[in-house]
């Protein structure tokens, strides 16, 4: 059994050897505040260069982040404007078919009181009436239509005065009225 307690002190001084030899930094052959002051320089530098890394990793991460909330609202700012349009959209589309349908009830209450005596005199007189739209000019209509606003405009001056007119002859029919009036009540 000694000789099992040598053969395991022999081992663990080798390998205290070996590691004290790694430790070895200056190569002197023995360790010393040199070594370990080389050691710590080295730890202190791939600290250093760990801490650049994990900021790197850091302000990449911050980036990533960053773009995807970014991403995320103009995501939500595009759904939700597609929704009001979708339902803007909705609602305009049921008016419309709420309209046709009223129309189509209407159109159908009216052909079913249409007497089919009126009606068919109504189809024969359309061709009459196509030609006579046909004979119209329709550059004189637009001149008349183009020229009726100011017309309109001169024929409600005329009104207002004529209306003016009306009140000063009351006002003058009422003054002669008083002044006769008074003569022969006395």
């Amino acid at each position: 059994m000694d000789k099992l307690d040598a053969r395991m002190d022999e081992k663990l001084d080798e390998r205290v050897a070996e590691l004290h030899a790694h430790d070895d930094e200056s190569g002197d052959g023995r360790v010393n505040s040199k070594d370990l002051k080389l050691q710590l320089d080295r730890i202190e530098a791939q600290l250093e260069l760990q801490d650049k890394q994990n900021r790197a990793l850091l302000k990449g991460q911050r980036v990533r982040l960053w773009l995807a909330v970014g991403i995320a609202v103009v995501l939500c700012a595009a759904v939700v404007f597609l929704w009001v349009r979708v339902d803007q959209a909705y609602t305009d589309i049921h008016a419309t078919s709420t309209q046709v349908n009223e129309l189509a009830g209407r159109l159908q209450e009216s052909l079913a009181e249409l007497d089919s005596e009126e009606l068919a005199a109504v189809l024969n007189s359309l061709p009459d009436l196509t030609e006579k739209l046909a004979g119209v000019d329709v550059d004189a209509l637009n001149e008349v239509l183009t020229r009726m606003p100011a017309l309109m405009d001169t024929v409600t001056d005329l009104q207002d005065r004529v209306t003016g007119l009306q009140s000063i002859m009351d006002g003058f029919k009422g003054g002669l009225s008083n002044l006769f009036g008074g003569f022969g009540g006395n």
